[in-house]
């Protein structure tokens, strides 16, 4: 229950050297995920901003030009959540317009929903000759994130068609290089916009010839 899982990050955060903790909150997640708390805490150290490395930032393409792009190429994606997760709002702010997702670059999608099985996303992007399937993947447990990322492109490597697709993976514990590790193109997390994907996309049809 609630108070095993206060109990334990209590706890954690003592093995982890913290003084001083507190809980500021909680939030009861999915069964498979348990519960998610917040902590406020003090580290027996001090970081060193001068040396800090910082990740490398992605320029963003104009939306002008992410439109006059989509303008001359008209391309249609493939977009659901995938695996045994109904999560959806996330994938939703990539995709519509009110968002200010993809759509309003003239990208058309098709969104079939949370739940979606790897095949019937893949199988869906050959029907309609989409040039990228978004994958959102919510739910980590016993990284079932990494084992559905590297499904969809062994599956699509057994169809002979990984070449002719894009695959973007986004969530919320999805990163870039664990996405490409796991045979993705590219992988989105936290705090993505339509923009980042929009850009994304049209620089990489420009590097398979599409001007």
């Amino acid at each position: 229950g609630e108070e095993i899982a206060e109990a334990a990050a209590i706890e954690t955060a003592k093995k982890l050297g913290l003084t001083d903790i507190n809980i500021i909150s909680k939030t009861i997640l999915h069964p498979a995920e348990g519960t998610y708390i917040e902590i406020k805490a003090k580290v027996p150290f001090s970081i060193n901003t001068k040396t800090l490395k910082l990740p490398e930032k992605i320029s963003i393409i104009p939306d002008e030009e992410i439109t006059q792009f989509f303008k001359n190429n008209p391309v249609t994606v493939v977009a659901g959540t995938v695996g045994n997760d109904e999560h959806s709002v996330g994938l939703r702010e990539i995709l519509d317009i009110k968002h200010g997702g993809i759509e309003k670059y003239g990208v058309h999608y098709i969104y079939l929903g949370t739940s979606v099985p790897i095949e019937k996303l893949l199988d869906a992007a050959i029907e309609t000759n989409s040039v990228a399937i978004l994958a959102s993947m919510i739910i980590t447990h016993n990284d079932v994130h990494v084992h559905n990322m590297k499904k969809l492109n062994d599956l699509a490597v057994e169809k002979g068609v990984r070449d002719k697709l894009i695959f973007i993976a986004g969530g919320t514990q999805i990163t870039n290089d664990l996405a490409k590790s796991c045979g993705m193109d590219a992988g989105f997390g936290r705090g993505t916009h339509g923009s980042d994907v929009g850009s994304f996309l049209v620089k990489e049809l420009r590097k398979r010839g599409i001007n």
